[in-house]
């Protein structure tokens, strides 16, 4: 880098508040480089190793409790890496096996040797010296904290305490990190390895036997990557715990010329893959297809006959599926109509609130599948409902049969073009062109309410089919069997007119 930058549309300024963007830096001149490191490196050591978390949003925090893996992807400039290495130094900072086995080994495999060097230890803001509150001038003169010695050529980090940090490439298959005795690692842009295979089955798969070892991933989906197989295996695997970092969530750190440049992006193939952090392929075996979704994608609805929102409950297991909800209707014309979807890790009785207001604000009738609750789910319905003195018509489902059998009718309605997306739904899309049935597959819990309210909608009635009761309160002997009770207080029925079956 130069003494002088190659251009500048404005002074440079070194807020302490406000990180810099990539461009930003890449203009800047030594000495302005210089004092960047030294405020970042001052804030580091003032908010000390954990103090990241008070500047981070959720997305980019651990889980709390156990885990072993986690998957941080994100588009470009959501955060992703300066989340990572933040994770990374706390894990090392925190080894709970340093007090009883001593100091020891880890390891960061980026997609190449430079890769890790440059980018994961070395980046100003974004590299692990940074997260230790240190950076590599520091760490040459020894007046480094934390870090007592950084060899750039052999690839060694070692910390005051004993600690070692190994880097190595993927693209060399990460030789050195074999017959290492891990105790955790950071894999960095892992859909852009090359010998992924070698790497991350072999090198570090066999060195992560310390303890409680854990493992950081990270990356940017790309359709054409080298490792989309292995991006593939951690967002289908329970075992994974999996967030996407979105760029327009990291706005506040990140320069107004490069957020106006990426605005056109939005909604496009493109934006999706580099902002949303979507994963934007079809994969081999999977119920649906991306273009079925996307040739049939609408802005909004035409006239509805009538509209449903399915919910699919949590299995009630820390690491299990969310509490998902899925807005859908049939038109006029026939055809389906995917209004809304969304999931959370909420308490039963918030999340089903939440699905009775909807269900009022669209008009619609509530498909509830049980057989995570049963008869508690019906009667804290019951209690959400008056609570909010409204009363929603609603019928309650068993899951009988596989999710396989239950989704091969749904996949057809969209071969044929009959289902439209009004809008985009990010996870729910992504749940569906990833989803094989394979066994150990993670459970599609958005996936599983569109197929409820959608095979709700196919066969709109009360009836008595499989697994099914009849809804309540439902009109009795007036018109459509079928017809829901027009949405008013709770107070103004008179429940003794309603048949429960």
């Amino acid at each position: 880098m130069g003494n002088t930058p190659k251009s500048r549309s404005r002074p440079m300024t070194l807020p302490t508040d406000l990180r810099l963007s990539d461009e930003e830096i890449a203009l800047m001149t030594d000495q302005e480089l210089a004092e960047y490191e030294a405020i970042l490196r001052g804030e580091a050591l003032r908010v000390g190793i954990r103090g990241w978390r008070s500047q981070a949003r959720e997305d980019q925090l651990p889980p709390d409790g156990p885990w072993s893996v986690l998957h941080l992807r994100g588009g470009r400039g959501s955060g992703k890496s300066w989340a990572s290495a933040r994770i990374f130094a706390e894990l090392i900072n925190s080894d709970p096996l340093r007090d009883e086995s001593g100091t020891g080994q880890w390891a960061i495999v980026a997609p190449t040797y430079g890769d890790a060097r440059d980018v994961c230890v070395e980046a100003p803001e974004s590299g692990l010296l940074a997260a230790l509150g240190t950076d590599r001038n520091e760490v040459d003169s020894g007046r480094s904290e934390r870090v007592a010695l950084w060899n750039r050529s052999l690839g060694e980090l070692r910390l005051r305490d004993g600690s070692v940090v190994f880097i190595d490439g993927a693209d060399d298959g990460a030789l050195r990190i074999q017959g290492k005795n891990l105790r955790g690692c950071w894999a960095e842009e892992i859909g852009l390895w090359k010998r992924w295979e070698q790497a991350w089955d072999e090198s570090i798969a066999y060195a992560l036997r310390k303890g409680d070892a854990r493992l950081v991933a990270s990356g940017t989906p790309k359709s054409d990557m080298p490792a989309r197989s292995l991006v593939q295996r951690l967002l289908r695997d329970p075992t994974v715990t999996n967030r996407r970092l979105r760029t327009f969530d990291n706005a506040a750190n990140l320069s107004e010329a490069f957020l106006e440049s990426r605005r056109l992006q939005v909604g496009t193939r493109l934006g999706r893959q580099e902002l949303e952090g979507e994963l934007l392929e079809d994969v081999e075996g999977a119920l649906w297809s991306r273009a079925w979704i996307d040739e049939q994608r609408v802005q909004g609805p035409p006239e509805l006959r009538r509209t449903v929102v399915a919910l699919d409950p949590a299995d009630g297991t820390a690491t299990g599926a969310e509490q998902a909800i899925v807005a859908a209707g049939q038109g006029v014309d026939g055809h389906f109509y995917v209004l809304q979807s969304e999931a959370h890790r909420e308490s039963p009785l918030q999340w089903l609130k939440r699905a009775v207001r909807l269900a009022r604000d669209l008009d619609a009738s509530l498909v509830i599948e049980k057989n995570h609750g049963g008869q508690f789910l019906v009667d804290l319905l019951e209690t959400a409902m008056k609570d909010l003195n409204v009363r929603a018509p609603y019928s309650m489902v068993n899951a009988s049969k596989g999710k396989t059998t239950r989704a091969e009718p749904i996949s057809t309605l969209y071969e044929q073009k009959r289902v439209h997306h009004c809008g985009v739904h990010e996870d729910l899309e992504e749940q569906m062109v990833l989803w094989t049935g394979a066994p150990g597959e993670r459970s599609p819990d958005v996936m599983d309410a569109l197929v409820w309210g959608l095979t709700k909608l196919m066969g709109y009635g009360i009836g008595s089919g499989e697994g099914e009761s009849a809804a309540i309160p439902w009109r009795a002997g007036v018109g459509d069997p079928g017809e829901a009770v027009p949405y008013r207080s709770f107070s103004d029925y008179d429940l003794d007119r309603w048949v429960r079956t």
